[in-house]
């Protein structure tokens, strides 16, 4: 039985919304962490070792990426592969699962182990380290990093590369789902003369309960203030990925290509960067 890897020393690459509490926690159960972004600049009392060029990032057991998208993902990967970093890495952005897998054989190639681990719960959750964390590739692998990502959040296999943010995709579009039918019948209840108080109380004590009326109504739509910190062209983003897959092997004439419409016109509609709860404000018009 080969010798267990001790992990100590970590790289996180995206310090944004997500990143910029995610890398604190790992901090705090006592990891080496240094964290690199070329715009976010992260809190010295974080405990984040912040490095002003990726060119510094060195002797790392693991490298950790946060960012917006799989194709940026591989090519910063692309990058440490350029500078000889033999690092385990670790995607937890949310990524399209053939770039996942496309960038998984470059870097097998290399000699360097890699596993998909996009998480769920939202700024809120990454605080906390509640987040739901999928994980895809070798599950040895996975078992040998465990403690490390258990401090984000509790840790699922999903199965092969590519199944974390194949998962992540098809978990937001089930989400989008009731997010629209949710914003759809609390705009009628309004319009029947229903109040919202007794909206929410009826629908979360019946079988219609969900995410977005559990979570997001009073919270977000109810109160206006739509700043559940989840932008809408990111769930733009991860329903298209979602819509793919479905079609691609399940299904002809899904319900995906609907709610995928119903957010691109939402995005195309509303103004600046609209937070996903602003969808609200389309379906009521």
């Amino acid at each position: 039985m080969g010798r267990l890897m001790i992990i100590k020393n970590i790289g996180f690459i995206g310090l944004g919304a997500m990143g910029s509490v995610m890398a604190p926690l790992i901090v705090k159960s006592g990891y080496i962490v240094h964290g690199y972004d070329i715009k976010a600049n992260i809190d010295k009392s974080s405990g984040v070792k912040q490095v002003k060029d990726i060119k510094e990032l060195s002797n790392l057991d693991v490298v950790i990426f946060m960012l917006p998208d799989g194709k940026i993902v591989s090519e910063v990967a692309k990058k440490l592969m350029d500078m000889n970093l033999k690092s385990i890495f670790i995607d937890m952005s949310s990524s399209d699962p053939q770039d996942t897998q496309a960038l998984g054989i470059i870097l097998k190639n290399k000699g360097i182990r890699f596993l998909d681990a996009p998480v769920s719960g939202g700024v809120a959750r990454a605080k906390t380290g509640d987040l739901m964390i999928m994980a895809g590739g070798d599950e040895i692998h996975l078992k040998e990093l465990d403690n490390l990502l258990s401090t984000m959040g509790n840790v699922q296999f999903a199965g092969p590369l590519g199944s974390g943010h194949a998962i992540k995709a098809l978990n937001n579009y089930v989400s989008a789902a009731g997010l629209i039918a949710s914003f759809e019948a609390l705009a009628t209840a309004r319009s029947f003369g229903i109040k919202p108080k007794n909206f929410l109380k009826i629908i979360n004590g019946a079988t219609g309960k969900n995410n977005t009326t559990e979570v997001k109504l009073d919270k977000f739509v109810i109160s206006e203030k739509f700043n559940s910190g989840f932008a809408l062209d990111l769930m733009v983003k991860d329903v298209s990925i979602a819509n793919s897959l479905i079609t691609d092997l399940s299904s002809e004439k899904p319900l995906s290509n609907d709610v995928l419409f119903h957010l691109s016109e939402a995005l195309r509609t509303l103004e600046g960067n609209p937070d996903h709860t602003e969808v609200y404000k389309a379906i009521k018009k």
